[in-house]
């Protein structure tokens, strides 16, 4: 069953033009390993929840002395994936690391990519956090709770249209995963692509989007003022500091985690990779990173060696079978 989704940004940009600089770091060769310079490639634009991640990493890493000379290298394109083919074409480097997620997860699928997860050498997981769905503060629904909202989704599904982010992305996923567990296909769902939280929260004020879905740092501002209503979130179970309820706490089975963590380059020698390894360890030990933790309102998440693949390999599995539409 094919997905139809309505796509405002839907856009991607398959034939990349790659600055100079970007093609010199894909073929010098680093030297003194990690310790003495490490290269954080994040696969999208300086602002948004990769960069975050590698400039709190980039900050913790230089001020505790764990690597020496620590750069972030921002290569957007292709849903993420012009910064995963650059990675690949760095085989045998130990002296860097791309930035990846669940929004990796889909951008694969999404753009059709021939470089994949299975391509890297996965070296560790470091954070969680999780989609927020909101409705505009002037909504005609239960503003404390999603039932109202659901019901009249899943009556007209195309008349409610959702805002997110682009397409495979941890919103996209999200949304998917709520319209299989209250029983809309996937192919009824009108989900409008944007390439920013900006973007999301400007269809919700103009009366574009019925509801949006974000991360709780880019809607928190909105929810507290009443701008937006926060009627759930994809979590497990309650979460420290976001005054939310999990959807599961509303008797309504979605979880969703927009994970993030590390890759290196493919061809590296155990040894190069347990080093590398070391590296992210030293880095979520530090006091800077519990900070960092904290402040962006990221869940602590740690995933390495075998655990970790075999967590990619799941979230392959999950994400292609919510694109196609649920079915097993």
């Amino acid at each position: 069953m094919k997905l139809r989704i309505q796509s405002v940004a839907l856009a991607v940009a398959l034939a990349v033009t790659v600055p100079v600089a970007l093609v010199d770091a894909a073929t010098t060769q680093g030297s003194g390993g990690p310790r003495s310079s490490l290269t954080l490639i994040v696969p999208g634009s300086a602002g948004g929840g990769y960069d975050l991640l590698a400039r709190e990493a980039q900050q913790t890493l230089r001020s505790n002395g764990i690597s020496g000379n620590v750069q972030v290298l921002n290569i957007p394109g292709a849903s993420g994936t012009v910064g995963l083919q650059t990675l690949v074409e760095m085989e045998d480097r130990d002296d860097v690391l791309l930035v990846v997620g669940s929004a990796m997860v889909g951008g694969v699928e999404v753009a059709d990519s021939t470089a994949t997860l299975d391509d890297v050498t996965p070296i560790s997981a470091v954070t969680t956090d999780y989609p927020v769905i909101v409705t505009p503060g002037d909504s005609p629904y239960d503003p404390t709770g999603a039932a109202e909202f659901l019901r009249a989704w899943k009556e007209d599904p195309r008349g409610h249209p959702i805002a997110g982010g682009a397409l495979g992305n941890t919103d996209h996923l999200a949304i998917l995963a709520l319209a299989q567990e209250v029983g809309i296909p996937a192919n009824d769902v009108n989900y409008l692509a944007y390439s920013g939280g900006g973007e999301v929260l400007g269809a919700l004020l103009s009366g574009t989007a019925a509801a949006g879905v974000s991360g709780y740092a880019e809607l928190s501002d909105q929810i507290r003022a009443g701008t937006m209503n926060g009627i759930g979130i994809t979590a497990p179970e309650a979460v420290a500091g976001i005054d939310l309820s999990t959807f599961r706490e509303q008797g309504i089975e979605t979880v969703t985690s927009n994970w993030r963590g590390f890759v290196a380059p493919p061809g590296i020698s155990a040894d190069q990779a347990a080093e590398l390894e070391q590296v992210v360890a030293d880095l979520v030990r530090t006091e800077e990173w519990r900070s960092a933790l904290e402040r962006n309102q990221w869940q602590e998440t740690v995933l390495t060696g075998q655990d970790y693949t075999d967590f990619i390999d799941e979230e392959v599995e999950t994400t292609r079978r919510l694109l196609s539409g649920g079915a097993q």
